[in-house]
């Protein structure tokens, strides 16, 4: 069994499960999964098992919620949210779940989530509410393009996610909300805030969080002991609706360096990441709770949205009202062109037409002179490009847009003018056949 992981292009996974000889635990069915850190090696059916006991027990050690409670799931449409929903509503067939999912007005990303979101939900009869950032608030993510927030769009997405599932969660009165945090997620963040001095920051990551103020949820994570690569397993067991093509923010951060230098020990180590997990949670983070001489800073509603900041304003609003002073600038962010466009812009000496399509999605229609990079290809070609990079304006295209507009904006945050062609190709030549 091959399996993809949702990254269209850069970042895409692609795992190969084959049969390793008999399940560690049924002793009768093929093992598929090997896990390295408890010498075992499961079964689908078994390894399903392993995976939803595992959140009911940390969930039970860590008294993360009771039977009565109503808890908040913030759902994103990535492997981690949705196999934590799952999980969670298969440990705790009972509970009353509610999840979430804020559609960020990413183009070609968030609608893309907000189907598969929808899916998930229909199948396990989950209520599930939506929030349309363009809607409710009238902005974007993308609208912080033309910030100063521009190369760091990963964290001000993070603190306006935040936010909206605090507020969503209070709406319901749920008494918890749980977030897909898994153990790499968690320990690797740990790690960055290490090397930076940042021991408050590490306290915040521990498994339950206490609200800040009466009335909100206490935020919790399930996944905390759960590796990201048993995520993935068990949605594509489960064949999940899950994300196919990666955000097209997505920044290489210090977080993701440190990510992979873990998970090269994990080689040799296989428990090192539930090794470092412990260490903070039982020896690190109790010795700077125990030495607190200062007071944490007060904690009150912020003045525009009311929820939960240690200044009069939310660090969330913060950022909506710097956008606000770019927004006259907005209709200088032209990222995308249509055909007639292309056409006119060709009509210049100084513009380079890439095709980023694989070999199996290339067809019979081919915008002339273009040359093609396969999208999985193209940062061993940015060194090239860098040439062209003040005297040419490049255009990129796929199928669908959705892979040429991620690389787009890479470009764009890189100082290229860059451009994708809106829509793709499969408009121009599809009604033909």
């Amino acid at each position: 069994m091959e399996i993809f992981y949702g990254k269209c292009g850069i970042g895409r996974i692609k795992l190969k499960l084959e049969p390793i000889g008999k399940c560690s635990r049924c002793r009768k069915n093929s093992a598929i999964i090997e896990i390295r850190y408890a010498k075992q090696k499961l079964c689908q059916g078994c390894f399903n098992d392993f995976f939803i006991s595992r959140i009911k027990r940390v969930v039970e050690e860590f008294k993360m919620f009771n039977k009565d409670e109503r808890i908040a799931v913030a759902v994103s449409g990535g492997k981690d949210s949705v196999a934590l929903l799952h999980a969670l509503k298969m440990a705790f067939k009972d509970q009353n779940i509610f999840a979430f999912y804020i559609n960020l007005g990413i183009k070609y990303y968030s609608d893309h989530l907000e189907k598969k979101v929808i899916k998930l939900c229909e199948d396990l009869k989950i209520p599930l509410e939506i929030y349309n950032l363009k809607e409710k608030e009238g902005y974007t993510i993308d609208d912080f393009l033309i910030t100063k927030y521009k190369d760091k769009m990963c964290s001000v997405c993070g603190t306006i996610k935040r936010n909206i599932f605090t507020l969503l969660s209070v709406k319901v009165n749920a008494n918890a909300l749980a977030t897909g945090h898994n153990l790499d997620d968690t320990v690797s963040t740990m790690m960055s805030l290490f090397l930076n001095g940042d021991l408050e920051g590490i306290r915040k990551l521990k498994p339950v969080l206490k609200p800040l103020l009466n009335g909100y949820p206490r935020k919790i994570k399930p996944l905390i002991t759960t590796p990201e690569i048993e995520d993935l397993y068990y949605v594509s067991l489960n064949e999940l609706p899950v994300q196919e093509c990666s955000c097209p923010h997505g920044e290489i951060t210090t977080i993701k360096q440190i990510k992979n230098w873990i998970d090269e020990l994990e080689k040799t180590q296989p428990d090192i990441k539930f090794r470092l997990l412990s260490i903070f949670r039982k020896k690190i983070i109790p010795i700077y709770e125990k030495n607190l001489n200062e007071e944490l800073e007060d904690i009150k509603a912020c003045s525009i949205c009311s929820m939960p900041s240690n200044s009069e304003i939310c660090s969330k609003c913060k950022r909506v009202l710097e956008l606000k002073e770019y927004k006259q600038k907005l209709e200088d962010l032209k990222i995308e062109i249509d055909y007639k466009e292309l056409q006119e812009m060709l009509k210049e000496n100084n513009v380079i037409v890439i095709d980023v399509r694989s070999p199996d999605e290339m067809n019979e229609f081919k915008i002339e002179n273009s040359i093609n990079i396969p999208s999985e290809e193209i940062e061993k070609h940015f060194k090239n490009l860098l040439k062209f990079k003040k005297t040419h304006k490049i255009v990129l295209y796929c199928n669908s847009g959705r892979k040429s507009y991620a690389l787009t904006i890479r470009l764009r945050n890189m100082g290229f003018k860059a451009y994708n062609l809106k829509d793709g190709v499969l408009e121009l030549y599809l009604p033909s056949y």
